[in-house]
């Protein structure tokens, strides 16, 4: 384990004691529907409570106001990141359900989620959400659509809602803060939220620091899907991949994921590939056994130097995970920049 880990490792852990998508096609779905959401605040806020405050959500182009008057008290999260971004701030006693779990928990995590009901591992049904009574929801943006918990079936419901701008095509880690900002200032834990961040710029800044003179090294993101593989492209995966000194080789656009063809992926010719793991994806044993054996990228030299590695999606979504994502990826990309470690 490197130093960067440990050390993070330890002031997370510390301050948490402290402190307390569907198919490869839906998970595309998700991001070609992603939202942009921007935060206002109301002119009669109270300055010692915080409230009003007022978020504007942005969603197939039209905006959502929702102006939160105190601190909800029955969230539930419609994914796995959105889950551990609200138990990163400690607020398992505020929530009363969550679904779409992409992957396991993170370990210091699972005591917490265990007091939090599952409601599904994808999206409920109305029913089911009504039924948790919920005054407030967030989730993938895709939750938010007609056919799932439009704005307006969940305001006419008593629900407010909060879509994570870092959820959006082009994401950055500055927005990966802001949604930790934006929900420190909806559950009155800023302070909370301030020290996440913190943590998280301290273990990622020495990473970058080590890889950001070396060459890129080129990578191709395979999601899933054998006819035509779908594949990240402007998504807060493509931004980790270059913090921690690689390059997408289908990086670009306005669509978080795309559907592109083999030829395109041969003949970008990557240093190397990245598989992601999911829980309502094509099991990985699946996936590397297609790519390395029967897929046209099979003789490439990527696969020929076993020059794979595999991360969790929730990995390369927003949340405390993206730390050690920029870390494993770094090491993977540039071993030599680590070798002392």
């Amino acid at each position: 384990m490197s130093s960067y880990k440990k050390v993070f490792g330890l002031l997370l852990t510390a301050s948490l004691a402290l402190g307390a998508c569907g198919q490869a096609n839906q998970k595309g779905a998700n991001s070609e529907a992603a939202s942009s959401a921007q935060t206002s605040q109301t002119s009669t806020q109270n300055p010692e409570s915080g409230y009003p405050f007022t978020v504007q959500n942005e969603l197939k182009g039209q905006t959502y106001e929702q102006t939160f008057e105190q601190s909800p008290e029955q969230a539930v999260s419609l994914s796995g990141f959105t889950t551990e971004m609200l138990l990163a701030l400690g607020l398992e006693d505020k929530m009363v359900g969550y679904a779409y779990q992409d992957n396991e928990v993170l370990p210091e995590y699972k005591e917490a989620l265990s007091k939090v009901k599952e409601l599904s591992d994808q999206n409920p049904s109305k029913e089911v959400l009504i039924a948790s009574q919920p005054d407030f929801v967030t989730g993938w943006t895709s939750s938010f659509s007609d056919k799932n918990f439009p704005p307006q079936f969940l305001n006419d419901n008593q629900m407010k809602f909060y879509v994570p701008l870092s959820e959006a095509p082009n994401a950055t880690m500055d927005t990966v803060y802001q949604d930790f900002q934006n929900f420190g200032r909806i559950f009155a834990v800023e302070d909370r939220a301030n020290e996440v961040i913190g943590k998280m710029k301290a273990g990622i800044q020495p990473v970058v620091d080590k890889v950001k003179d070396k060459k890129p090294v080129t990578t191709f993101v395979y999601d899933s899907g054998e006819d035509a593989p779908l594949t990240a492209s402007a998504t807060l995966g493509t931004e980790l991949i270059r913090l921690a000194g690689g390059e997408n080789v289908f990086a670009g656009g306005d669509k978080g994921y795309a559907t592109v063809s083999w030829e395109d992926a041969v003949n970008k010719n990557p240093d190397t590939i990245i598989v992601i793991d999911y829980e309502q994806s094509t099991p990985i044993e699946e996936k590397l056994d297609y790519l390395k054996n029967q897929s046209p990228l099979k003789d490439s030299e990527a696969v020929k130097n076993d020059r794979i590695t595999v991360i969790g999606l929730s990995d390369l979504m927003p949340g405390v995970r993206n730390v050690k994502a920029i870390q494993d990826l770094a090491q993977f990309f540039h071993p030599e920049a680590f070798a002392n470690e």
